[in-house]
């Protein structure tokens, strides 16, 4: 099996950049449109119903997190091909062994805040506390993803320039990148940068 991990924080670009890649012929999926695989979960595991106006308390005992199990069936199911894996999620490098390469849309907080703001179908970032969550999680997730190893591709650039820097990286060998990825990261964080579509991209705790 060959993924390829794109994540970023809340508006970076991953949605937008799935679609392109697709355009482009590529198997690419949005990680949020496929309910089997990304749902709100509480701190036992049990998928829980989001919040209309989540507060800190709820956003502190909740995450957005994949289903390992679908995850694998999505990548067997484009096998041969790589499958490029948009999104992000609380678990998502208790997952990196699937991956290939993981990538990071790296952004600054006013462009996130300006994405977020005019965006039409996603209000995370415009509901209860999630504006002010997002704004404390930016630095520190960033600077997570960069040291796990992350390849960061500066996401304020044009979008076809992001997505050719994505595919000047050759795909590696899958046995290999799996074992340079195997052990990294070995706690899970209590949030990730993945999202809702219509409710947006989570983050972790600050």
């Amino acid at each position: 099996m060959n993924a390829v991990l794109i994540t970023g924080c809340s508006g970076a670009g991953k949605t937008t950049i799935a679609a392109v890649l697709a355009r482009r012929g590529l198997a690419a999926i949005d990680a949020d449109d496929d309910p089997l695989l990304a749902r709100s979960v509480d701190a036992a595991g049990n998928v829980v119903e989001d919040e209309s106006e989540p507060d800190f308390a709820w956003l502190a005992e909740h995450s957005w997190a994949w289903d390992p199990a679908r995850l694998d069936a999505l990548i067997r199911a484009t096998a041969p091909v790589t499958l490029y894996v948009c999104g992000g999620a609380a678990n998502q490098l208790e997952l990196a062994d699937r991956f290939t390469k993981v990538f990071l849309l790296e952004i600054d907080e006013p462009t996130m805040l300006s994405r977020i703001d005019t965006r039409p179908d996603n209000d995370w970032g415009r509901i209860g506390d999630t504006r002010e969550y997002l704004r404390r999680f930016l630095p520190g997730y960033q600077a997570r993803l960069r040291a796990f190893g992350a390849i960061a591709i500066d996401a304020r650039q044009p979008l076809d320039q992001v997505v050719d820097a994505i595919l000047s990286h050759p795909v590696a060998n899958p046995a290999a990148a799996r074992s340079e990825w195997a052990g990294r990261w070995p706690t899970r964080t209590s949030r990730g940068p993945g999202g809702r579509r219509g409710s947006g991209p989570r983050g972790t705790s600050p």
